[in-house]
């Protein structure tokens, strides 16, 4: 075993200034601290923030408008459609009962037609309607009777 004379170690030790640069661990550099948010600042960003809310918010409420406006107009649409062709039934009709009156006149002019005299209208009498009509059709039961008789009869 080897041992090592105590001299050396007691002499003082100097180190060269290039040992003291590497031997000194890098320092870090220290944080900042930033300053803490004033109260002005936490209300600006408070209200942009409500007034970023506030545009979506009117955003989306404009958006429901025109969806409810749109499905006013759809329904406007079918009302008129519907009341289109009831004036177009209307004129037709009209039409009819218009050429009615031309075909008159066309018959008294043209083809010397005229309405029947007094003497030439004969009345006729029909024979009284019995009021028991009830007894004599059949009833709602005998017709599924017969309805059943009819297809097993198609069946056999």
């Amino acid at each position: 075993m080897l041992v090592a004379q105590r001299q050396e170690y007691e002499e003082l030790y100097y180190p060269s200034e290039i040992e003291k640069q590497q031997s000194q661990p890098a320092s870090r550099p220290k944080k900042v601290s930033k300053p803490k948010a004033k109260p002005g600042r936490r209300l600006l960003h408070l209200a942009m923030i409500m007034i970023g809310f506030g545009i979506c918010a009117f955003t989306v409420a404009r958006y429901a408008m025109i969806a409810q406006n749109q499905q006013e107009i759809l329904e406007l649409e079918k009302t008129l459609e519907k009341q289109q062709s009831i004036q177009e039934y209307m004129k037709l009709e009209l039409a009819a009962r218009g050429n009615l009156k031309k075909i008159e006149e066309y018959a008294k002019n043209e083809l010397e037609m005229d309405y029947p005299d007094d003497d030439q209208i004969l009345f006729v009498e029909l024979p009284d309607m019995d009021t028991n009509k009830e007894e004599d059709a059949p009833t709602h039961a005998e017709q599924k009777e017969d309805l059943w008789s009819k297809i097993l009869g198609l069946l056999d």
